[in-house]
């Protein structure tokens, strides 16, 4: 869960400036640059073909796990969050580079419609997550992929954040309530196993 809740956090910041990305961001390795490594990693999050995003990329599966490590060590010393910044910014939107113009593009409609819908698929992680269990089951058990999961978490993490500036505690409390309830509800159903 701490992988996915890492994922979730990079996907919803973006705090940078693409200028100041520019400094930062790891010279292309096999001609795949960052930003298209995120895409790929974004589409594939999304249960896209691989060889569809080889291809695009124009790569086998053993040149892109060389990539994939290159770039995971660049997040991981990323001390100052710059890359992880980028990262979440082209995951939420993985039309960068070569799959902006060589692939079809992702287009996405939310799939967690209402808060109760966020809401439960957030306790049901939280639970799992205590409980030791896989939350890429926890997300196949109700139909959604990490992706989707990041753009609706950014979506309703933006909507919580709006309430909170609003100064409309009860709103908050609300929600909070609401998200502590299905955890609750879903801790219960993992002690009882």
């Amino acid at each position: 869960m701490k992988a996915l809740k890492t994922l979730m956090l990079a996907a919803t910041l973006s705090l940078c400036t693409a200028a100041g990305w520019a400094q930062e961001v790891p010279k292309p390795v096999h001609g795949v640059t960052f930003e298209e490594w995120a895409a790929a990693a974004a589409r594939l999050a999304d249960s896209r073909d691989k060889s569809e995003v080889l291809k695009t990329l124009s790569i086998n599966d053993a040149t892109f796990e060389e990539v994939n490590q290159t770039f995971t060590q660049a997040l991981k010393e990323d001390k100052d969050f710059t890359l992880i910044n980028l990262y979440g910014q082209i995951f939420s939107n993985p039309n960068a580079g070569r799959f902006g113009t060589n692939a079809e593009p992702v287009k996405y409609q939310r799939k967690l419609v209402t808060f109760d819908d966020y809401a439960r698929l957030f306790g049901h992680l939280e639970a799992a997550s205590k409980a030791g269990k896989d939350p890429q089951a926890v997300l196949s058990e109700h139909g959604v992929t990490v992706f989707e999961y990041s753009q609706d978490s950014a979506y309703w993490m933006g909507k919580m954040r709006e309430q909170s500036l609003s100064g409309d505690s009860a709103a908050i409390n609300a929600w909070n309530a609401t998200l502590a309830g299905y955890e609750a509800e879903y801790a219960s159903r993992y002690a009882a196993r």
